[in-house]
């Protein structure tokens, strides 16, 4: 059998840089420098998906806004336009549950291709449609495919790339994001709406070219037991030097491991299956009981969950979405118009801080970004609320304090909000499943993705005209403020981490989080290989000094007969 690790055969399409020899230099070039450009064009896929659902945000403005400037083909009621606003979230629930059966069956590969094909037929529909219904329809498959992604994409991400790479990778997916609603907009304001459809469809449709050119998920490949199919994907995209091989290894490992104790569970449940039917229903059951009993797979959930808490409730739909009626109340402007630079410096600002984030993740610990970020987002909500409490008391005076520092303080909520928070949505969700229930737990987590939206959707303009913008900040700054104190507690950090070496800190948490905080350089893969050779070094120094007692024994045993003969002849 050829070696796994040769790539030069013909049954595999591998890279140039791939077949290089293995000298040193060349091997560290290989490592160092080429890996990063294969994953930027494998993860360019998930970031055009994700910019062509950033035009699916921001296109009903510009078709609700064309409609009723011009008339158009239909004449949209507040009941029209409120359910093809909300109905993408509706949809988007769909997707997340069927988005695990399809990673788990085809491969994460295969199912991110499948989420760019509803994607497509959105923009086709509002090319051909001139309806309500037809409207509503097109924005179902756009929610399915945001459904099929939100889990997807970050699992995809955290598994081609690698662990110095992943964090900036995943930063990436709030700039497409913004991107994506931002060209939406400046299309939408020189193309008619259909034109626009047009232009925004070649993102999934460019996206789903990469996609069929990029390889099968390594980790999906072992998980299958797929071995020799996943070293060479692993190959392809992570290059082939020795921390490589050994992270392949110590992953390959761990599911033949997982393998083991899985054959012997259905080998028993085989034998006495027979005598009881109920328990093939029973079993799955208490399968899925005890999984959600596990360390590894209850805390990144909770974590996620959190996460996911805060993104929304932070504002990263509300503000685009509400932003001109929260600027006019913070400034406390009589019209919309009054704020409309405002509004583009809070826009501006949102999208700078979308690639800025990139290099806090590349030179930041994850908790550190975190939790200074939270810090400072709670605080600023919370300084704004008060503000806005003791103004409409009468403390402050008229003068150029009462718009010098509410626009300070909703500046310093977007840097800290969007700076951190808003990546690292992405990057913790994608970090902490470890393979065995990946998907599952992204799944079960991305699912109050959508209820969080339309929860903060919905309640926003309730709470300010009941409680007013300065009350809603508090709420939101409650919210936020126990999600961190959860993640304070459960998260680990996870930059530069392996996933696998993520996974076990979730197993044996108290062991693990002594050791990193005593060597912060700590590898668990490291660490286990230097105990086998300490170990191995221990038994061969036992086995000398057995040897040498047993000669030293010998010795004075043939001295001691010597000494018997010698009298026995005297």
């Amino acid at each position: 059998m050829r070696n796994a690790y040769d790539t030069s055969g013909k049954d595999f399409a591998t890279p140039m840089h791939r077949v290089a020899s293995h000298s040193p230099s060349r091997e560290k070039s290989t490592v160092d420098t080429f890996p990063a450009l294969v994953d930027a064009f494998v993860v360019s896929g998930a970031a055009l998906n994700i910019a062509g659902h950033g035009c699916a945000h921001g296109f009903p403005a510009v078709l609700f806004a064309q409609l009723k400037a011009d008339g158009g083909p239909v004449t949209l009621t507040d009941h029209d336009t409120s359910w093809i606003a909300s109905v993408v979230g509706v949809m988007g629930i769909v997707g997340n549950f069927i988005s695990p059966i399809l990673m788990t069956k085809f491969g994460r590969q295969k199912a991110h291709l499948i989420s760019t094909v509803p994607a497509l037929l959105g923009w086709i529909v509002f090319v051909i449609g001139n309806t309500v219904p037809a409207f509503i329809l097109a924005r179902l498959l756009h929610g399915l495919a945001l459904g099929l992604r939100t889990p997807l994409a970050a699992i995809l991400v955290a598994e081609y790339t690698e662990p110095k790479y992943r964090g900036a990778f995943l930063g990436t997916f709030a700039i497409s994001l913004g991107l994506g609603i931002l060209l939406s907009h400046v299309w939408g304001a020189h193309l008619t709406w259909k034109m626009t459809s047009v232009v925004c469809s070649m993102f999934p449709l460019i996206a789903m070219t990469i996609i069929s050119l990029s390889p099968e998920s390594s980790s999906w490949l072992v998980s299958k037991g797929k071995f020799d199919e996943a070293r060479k994907a692993f190959v392809w995209v992570r290059g082939n030097g020795e921390a490589e091989k050994q992270e392949l290894e110590a992953l390959i490992k761990a599911q033949e491991r997982e393998q083991t104790l899985e054959h012997n569970t259905i080998k028993v449940m085989k034998k006495f299956r027979w005598k009881n039917i109920i328990r093939s229903i029973i079993n799955p059951l208490k399968t899925v009981l005890k999984i959600f009993k596990k360390k590894e797979f209850y805390k990144p959930s909770i974590i996620a969950i959190s996460m996911l808490i805060v993104f929304e409730f932070g504002g990263a739909h509300m503000v685009p979405a509400y932003g001109n009626l929260i600027l006019q109340a913070v400034l406390d402007k009589k019209e919309l118009s009054d704020v409309t630079w405002q509004f583009t410096v809070i826009d501006l600002l949102r999208t700078i801080c979308a690639l800025l984030a990139i290099f806090l993740l590349k030179n930041f610990k994850r908790r550190t970004i975190l939790f200074t970020s939270g810090v400072m987002t709670v605080f600023s909500l919370s300084a704004v609320s008060v503000f806005m409490y003791l103004r409409n008391a009468g403390i402050f005076a008229d003068g150029w304090v009462l718009d010098v520092i509410p626009m300070g303080l909703m500046i310093l909520y977007t840097l800290s909000f969007c700076l951190g928070l808003v990546p690292l949505n992405w990057v913790i969700c994608g970090e902490v499943f470890p393979l065995a229930y990946r998907s599952l737990g992204s799944t079960l987590s991305t699912s109050f993705l959508t209820p969080s939206f339309v929860v903060s959707m919905k309640t926003a303009p309730h709470l300010y005209s009941s409680i007013g913008v300065e009350g809603a900040f508090l709420v939101y700054s409650a919210t936020l403020t126990v999600c961190l104190l959860i993640m304070y507690a459960l998260l680990p950090e996870t930059k530069d981490r392996t996933l696998q070496d993520i996974e076990e800190s979730f197993k044996d948490n108290l062991t693990y989080l002594l050791r990193w905080r005593i060597d912060p350089k700590w590898d668990l893969a490291s660490d286990t290989r230097d105990r086998q050779s300490r170990l191995s070094c221990a038994f061969s120094c036992q086995s000398i000094a057995c040897n040498s007692r047993r000669s030293s024994f010998t010795a004075s045993r043939q001295q001691y007969l010597g000494r018997l003969t010698d009298g026995y002849r005297w």
